[in-house]
């Protein structure tokens, strides 16, 4: 036996490659590639208490999407002088297989405009007056990804599960919601494939109970007529998500 060689397994298995079918409606059909019509949502999985060394945590699901969070805290800041404000940190990182391409240990500008994209989401909703002097951290990690404004919605859902599940006092849930404009169609909760294929996309973070709009991303060309008509339908898929991340918060204190 060559000892200086490394043997290949006894089997060979074929390589998976990357899928080239278009994620298009078919045939003008009002049916996507995954089934989905162009207003439905993906199915939507949340679990609280997941890290059992966090304060709270959280885990979603959502078709393809995976995402686990952690929060710890309110913890004290030190070497700082008073403030009479909390403060909120984010810490957003995508797994080196989550993504198509494969990740970077170090965090890459996406992952870092993603953390302060949730930073500016959540802050509305903490009551961060009753934390002074004190920081509460969100460490949010992608397992896999499947669109990134569909991922970014989906985190914004965990984050703000979790620090319900942390018991930070909140005025409200935050939930998300993403739509991509296509060939003068609007797609609600796209995929990666489909994203690829977009002009423009919208996603919003929504207080459904206050009716506040807490944080608004868009991307791409797109007039103005669309956008508001995309906002408007972002707002309806929020309400929708908001029962299931209510039903995940009650069934935790079960």
């Amino acid at each position: 036996m060559d000892r200086r060689r490394v043997n290949g397994p006894e089997t060979s298995v074929t390589p998976i490659f990357k899928s080239s079918t278009k994620a298009t409606i078919l045939n003008g059909s009002s049916k996507r590639i995954d089934n989905r019509s162009a207003d439905d949502l993906r199915p939507l999985f949340l679990k609280t208490g997941l890290v059992t060394q966090a304060n709270g945590s959280a885990y979603i699901e959502m078709g393809k999407i995976k995402i686990v969070c952690a929060v710890y805290g309110p913890r004290q800041l030190k070497r700082v002088g008073f403030s009479s404000q909390g403060t909120l940190t984010c810490d957003f990182k995508f797994s080196s297989f989550s993504c198509v391409q494969r990740r970077n240990h170090m965090r890459d500008p996406q992952e870092r405009e993603y953390s302060t994209i949730l930073v500016q989401a959540l802050t509305p909703a903490v009551r961060l007056e009753l934390i002074p002097k004190s920081a509460v951290d969100i460490y949010i990690n992608v397992l896999e990804s499947d669109g990134d404004n569909a991922c970014l919605a989906a985190a914004i859902i965990v984050a703000s599960v979790a620090l319900a599940d942390a018991g930070i006092e909140m005025l409200d849930q935050v939930t998300a919601c993403s739509a991509l404009m296509q060939e003068k169609m609007l797609l609600m909760d796209g995929t990666m494939e489909e994203e690829d294929q977009t002009d423009g996309s919208v996603m919003v973070s929504y207080m459904p109970s206050l009716n506040e709009v807490t944080s608004v991303l868009q991307t791409g060309k797109t007039n103005l007529d669309e956008v508001n008509h995309a906002m408007e339908s972002c707002i309806d898929g929020c309400s929708k998500l908001y029962g299931v991340m209510s039903a995940s918060l009650i069934e935790s204190l079960q």
